[in-house]
């Protein structure tokens, strides 16, 4: 479950480029800054951070009998919290997630599909990478607070099929905004019979820090 989440998350922003037309002249390249959650956050949540790793992408377009390449660094963090499954024992299976996509804005447009992404696609990528997770359903939408900004957090629910094979009825959380230049994608995934685990993700996501 956990090393497949964060695949999923790679794979999203591998998107990054993908509505980008025409040729770019001169070097080009984009860099997102860092989204963490704050100790505070994780000390309040039961939450461990994992890793927090960067993920460069590089395409090469072509134009006018000409190529240039356009390199983009993107950042993932993820956490954890251990759950007690019974029969099982102790899982990391409540995965919280943020990447953050650079907006790859030239001559005042942006290339980065994110910007159009409402809560269920951005749900939706995160899910179609995985043949764990099945039934993506949206059952409630709140507003929260990140990074300053008043955001809608989408949530659904689904069944979730874990590395082990524990199967599972799971929620999950999504939300983005825009800061500093760059698009900030939450994440949270947890099991619909772990109490109050909601809240936590609120608070997550009000914990998240990106940017100076």
């Amino acid at each position: 479950m956990t090393r497949r989440a964060v695949a999923s998350v790679s794979l999203a922003v591998l998107l990054v480029l993908g509505g980008c037309t025409g040729f770019l002249s001169g070097p080009v390249s984009f860099a997102a800054s860092q989204a963490t959650v704050s100790d505070d956050a994780l000390e309040e949540t039961g939450y461990q951070h994992n890793s927090t790793k960067a993920m460069n992408v590089s395409r090469t377009f072509e134009g006018a009998g000409q190529s240039k390449e356009v390199k983009v660094t993107n950042w993932i963090s993820e956490y954890h919290q251990r759950v007690g499954l019974p029969g099982v024992g102790d899982q990391k299976v409540a995965v919280f997630a943020t990447f953050a996509s650079p907006k790859v804005e030239i001559l005042g447009k942006s290339f980065n599909p994110l910007e159009k992404y409402d809560d269920r696609q951005l749900a939706q990528q995160f899910t179609s990478q995985l043949d764990s997770v099945r039934g993506i359903e949206q059952v409630d939408s709140q507003n929260r607070t990140m990074l300053g900004k008043t955001t809608r957090v989408s949530k659904f629910k689904g069944s979730v099929t874990t590395a082990m094979g524990i199967e599972f009825d799971a929620y999950l959380h999504v939300t983005k905004v825009e800061h500093e230049g760059d698009f900030v994608v939450a994440i949270g995934v947890y099991p619909q019979k772990l109490p109050g685990q909601d809240q936590k993700v609120y608070r997550l996501i009000r914990g998240v820090q990106h940017g100076e």
